[in-house]
């Protein structure tokens, strides 16, 4: 993720999901990039997590027309998501989840693969794994809306936090 030419909210959503990365753990493997909206299927799309790549995208389209915090929001859905799938490649590697449950994580197993979740019928919503992340973005925006009222500082502690790594 080149630091050099992103504009504020770019940098806002970048430093959002590094402040989210750090309260939750999230493994320094995930990359974050920020995309021209001709990847998303439409410019009310304003993220996603990538799961095989372990990549969350934000659609740069969608950030021209956000307020701050609905940046600061999606920025914690989409890290909340590396969070699930994260507990579940655990839970493949033996180890049990100190947040979900086990009927939770074979829910969202069951949603995560492809043939199960479509999102072309407005139906995510009714999702778990999307239910989940907005519950934990509403949260973590109240838990911290102090720390987080000043977007510039926001930007200026946590904008270079993580760099994606190989």
């Amino acid at each position: 993720m080149s630091h050099d030419n992103h504009n504020f909210k770019e940098k806002l959503i970048i430093s959002a999901t590094n402040f989210a990365r750090e309260k939750t753990n999230v493994d320094p493997g995930l990359w974050v990039f920020v995309n021209n909206g001709n990847i998303f299927k439409s410019i009310n799309h304003s993220g996603l997590f990538e799961k095989d790549t372990f990549v969350i995208r934000y659609n740069r389209d969608w950030l021209k027309i956000a307020s701050e915090e609905q940046i600061i929001k999606t920025a914690f859905h989409e890290t909340f998501h590396a969070v699930q799938q994260q507990a579940l490649v655990g839970r493949r590697l033996g180890l049990k989840s100190d947040i979900f449950t086990e009927e939770e994580l074979n829910t969202l197993e069951h949603e995560f693969k492809d043939e199960n979740y479509d999102d072309s019928v407005d139906t995510w919503h009714t999702y778990l794994s999307e239910q989940q992340a907005e519950t934990f973005a509403a949260y973590l925006f109240e838990r911290f809306k102090q720390d987080l009222e000043e977007h510039e500082e926001l930007v200026r502690k946590y904008y270079k936090r993580f760099i994606n790594e190989e």
